[in-house]
């Protein structure tokens, strides 16, 4: 048989072993680098809309404040500057979403203390009574709803957390940065529940500052 012969004949038998544990060995190798690099790609991404849904919903609580003349914290009676915290998301909490307790995740789940967002930017109905609602005649009314729809959970399927306390405590030392506030990738609240003036947004958390107490 010829070198021709031999070679076409080749052509039409298929990969050799070798060559097939080549193109996999080759394949690997890239899944290996690319693998990583779309997880990091990714994360940056969700890292990034956290950060743009924090504005976001800083600015619709700022807005409400500015109709209504005080921070979306009163109770299901009508009574102001009562809530120290609220969060975002359709549903009211029945468990702890984060990855650990915290001042904030406690308080988020209280009966008393605690309160959907949506209950307030959404509908006028804080702790979900209409009793409680805030006017909406005179100079100084609700003008909502303050979001298009329900307020979004963070891209790690976490609520955002306002610790609205920091809008109405006077207490001289603590509760005096009002943030929203991600948990983050790892689902722990970092930061230090007290908000006194020199702490800052910690670990992993993403957030913003809505405003600061003197």
């Amino acid at each position: 048989m010829n070198r021709s012969a031999h070679l076409s004949k080749r052509s039409h038998g298929g990969f050799t072993l070798v060559e097939v544990i080549v193109v996999l060995s080759v394949i690997l190798l890239l899944t290996g680098i690319a693998v990583p690099m779309l997880s990091s790609y990714m994360e940056d991404g969700r890292r990034a809309r956290a950060e743009s849904e924090v504005k976001t919903i800083g600015a619709a609580v700022m807005s409400m404040y500015k109709d209504v003349g005080v921070y979306p914290a009163r109770n299901g009676s009508g009574t102001n500057n009562f809530l120290y915290v609220l969060y975002t998301g359709p549903t009211a909490l029945t468990s702890n979403p984060w990855s650990a307790n915290h001042q904030w995740s406690n308080w988020a789940r209280n009966a008393q203390r605690g309160d959907q967002l949506n209950n307030h930017l959404l509908v006028n109905t804080p702790k979900g009574s209409g009793a409680g609602a805030y006017a909406t005649t005179g100079s100084m009314r609700w003008r909502g709803p303050y979001s298009p729809g329900t307020t979004p959970l963070d891209p790690w399927g976490r609520p955002y957390i306002i610790n609205v306390i920091s809008g109405w405590n006077t207490n001289a030392t603590n509760y005096k940065r009002m943030w929203v506030v991600s948990a983050g990738p790892n689902g722990v609240f970092d930061t230090n529940a007290l908000a006194r003036s020199t702490d800052e947004l910690g670990g992993d958390d993403i957030g913003v500052m809505l405003t600061q107490r003197q």
